[in-house]
């Protein structure tokens, strides 16, 4: 019967996309390691700034304590039209090194981040965002992989501060689990996608983003695969930005998301028909995550056909049932978001929810490129631990 092919289909793509596929890329990805440089390139730190007052004098510091030869990087701030005293802070900290290209009007990040990569006076574009506090050694770390010549680009990891979330249980195990996957991936080939905050580029593989771009970090990091250079994962590589302070800036930051990637689906922003393997990851890492509210949508109206046809339909409808209780209990009592399990069931509810409304703002074309930061709690010039 089509509608039992239909239920069973869809529940084991969720299944593939959520248990499967992370055990099978750890299990394929083990023990594939990279080579070093042997020569340190020049680096560019470029960062795009819109109202960053709070954060950009840190940033300016952070860079001056980064381990790396003086004559070999800079620093180029982007202003993208800020309302606020960005340019004030920076203009008297400008040097030989920091550089500031202003704007008086708000083009989109795409649009400063293309300012940025014409600007640079070095082969390899760091891109980080203005919130964004380098451990010492991070630039470092982040350059080792190029040794090998067919990695094209290069992402870190971003550790989100600020244990005050209200549901940082389970936006914490969601980054842990997601970093998992992505060192596997990186092991495998290329990791599917780049830490917008920490990543590093080489300059000949960038060319210039459609300035209504949703998905920067994304777009950039697919191209470079699509020109048949790998996208890497460097643990080493740290950092730390504070974490999104309450549940309805993260629920617009992952609505965004999900338009983002409409928009890329809508301009076959994909790996190539000769690339099985990222092919295999896109889906699976991807594209089922991105069109995972319609799938849990299809399963519950598929169920809810078969609840005559056998008792494990029934039982497999109660447990979707309890689940979505268990949903819309986090989202009316906060208190049960403090536990492990309560968080992670309010997280995945939350993103499920935005990443619904982001795919009919995407289809319907009403997603604004710029990007509305959340309030930020001020960042650190060092992280306390290492671990």
């Amino acid at each position: 019967m089509i509608i039992e092919w239909v239920f069973w289909t869809v529940l084991l793509l969720l299944l593939h996309s959520y248990a499967v596929y992370p055990m099978l890329a750890v299990l394929v990805g083990a023990g594939r390691g990279e080579r070093s440089l042997q020569h340190l390139p020049g680096i560019s730190l470029l960062v795009p700034a819109h109202n960053e007052a709070s954060v950009i004098e840190a940033k300016i510091r952070n860079f001056h304590q980064i381990d790396y030869p003086p004559e070999l990087i800079e620093l180029v701030i982007a202003d993208d039209g800020s309302d606020d005293q960005t340019r004030s802070i920076v203009q008297p900290l400008t040097s030989s090194r920091v550089r500031l290209l202003e704007s008086g009007q708000r083009g989109g990040k795409a649009a400063a981040m293309n300012r940025l990569a014409t600007a640079a006076q070095h082969s390899y574009l760091l891109f980080s965002d203005a919130n964004v506090i380098f451990d010492p050694n991070a630039v470092r770390r982040l350059i080792d992989p190029m040794g090998n010549g067919k990695v094209g680009a290069v992402t870190g990891e971003v550790r989100l501060l600020g244990s005050d979330l209200e549901f940082s249980p389970g936006e914490e195990l969601y980054y842990r689990l997601e970093r998992r996957i992505q060192g596997a991936e990186s092991r495998m080939g290329s990791v599917m996608g780049v830490d917008g905050g920490m990543y590093l580029v080489r300059q000949e593989l960038f060319t210039p983003l459609p300035t209504d771009t949703i998905l920067d970090d994304f777009l950039v990091s697919i191209r470079v695969m699509r020109a048949g250079r790998r996208v890497v994962y460097e643990s080493a590589a740290k950092a730390t930005e504070s974490g999104t302070p309450t549940a309805r800036q993260e629920f617009a930051r992952r609505t965004r998301i999900a338009a983002g990637a409409v928009q890329l689906l809508k301009r076959r922003q994909v790996p190539r028909w000769t690339q099985p393997i990222l092919w295999l990851q896109f889906i699976s890492h991807k594209l089922l995550r991105w069109t995972s509210p319609l799938l849990l949508l299809i399963l519950a109206v598929s169920n809810v056909c078969l609840i005559l046809r056998g008792l494990h339909y029934q039982l497999l409808l109660a447990l979707q049932i309890l689940g979505l209780a268990a949903m819309l209990a986090t989202c009316w009592f906060p208190r049960l978001r403090n536990s492990l399990l309560g968080g992670v069931v309010f997280y995945f509810a939350m993103s499920q929810a935005a990443i619904a409304v982001g795919l009919l703002r995407g289809l319907l074309n009403r997603q604004a490129p710029q990007w509305e930061k959340p309030t930020r709690v001020h960042p650190a010039t060092h992280r306390d631990s290492h671990s």
